[in-house]
């Protein structure tokens, strides 16, 4: 069972790794290279972001903003077990686009996408639960790392 809704955000993952992909290879073959782990730790929030917005749609929940979105985190016991890494992997994305922090090598594969997949995983699982079969798992290392 896979409802459209749910779809659409899951097809979404796809096109955004792309971005993602398009973002990094163009910072790396730039001479000299362009550090662009800014919008690196943005994607990753944003895909992050979009898996929960999927999930939200089983539970009947629609969000136009991100404040709501956590709350609904914070109350829905199937989702509390990555919310904090929900919420670590906001924070570094708003630092990276309203004060311009870049990160490290280090910092992406260490914590970063280490937060990122805990949310996927955690998602994933409760998609499985809910009884949704084709679900898309992307692996953004492959890409930044």
């Amino acid at each position: 069972m896979n409802p459209p809704e749910v779809q659409k955000y899951l097809e979404l993952l796809k096109h955004d790794l792309k971005v993602l992909r398009l973002l990094t290879d163009a910072a790396k073959s730039s001479n000299p290279p362009e550090d662009v782990s800014d919008w690196q730790v943005t994607l990753l929030f944003y895909l992050a972001c979009i898996y929960v917005k999927a999930a939200a749609q089983l539970y009947g929940e629609r969000f136009d903003d991100h404040i709501s979105l956590r709350g609904w985190l914070n109350r829905e016991q199937d989702m509390i077990a990555m919310t904090r890494d929900y919420r670590k992997l906001e924070e570094a994305s708003r630092d990276a686009r309203y004060e311009g922090r870049l990160f490290s090598p280090r910092e992406i594969e260490q914590e970063q996408l280490s937060r990122f997949e805990t949310v996927r995983d955690h998602v994933v699982d409760v998609l499985r639960g809910k009884g949704v079969t084709r679900i898309t798992e992307i692996d953004p290392r492959a890409v930044l790392v």
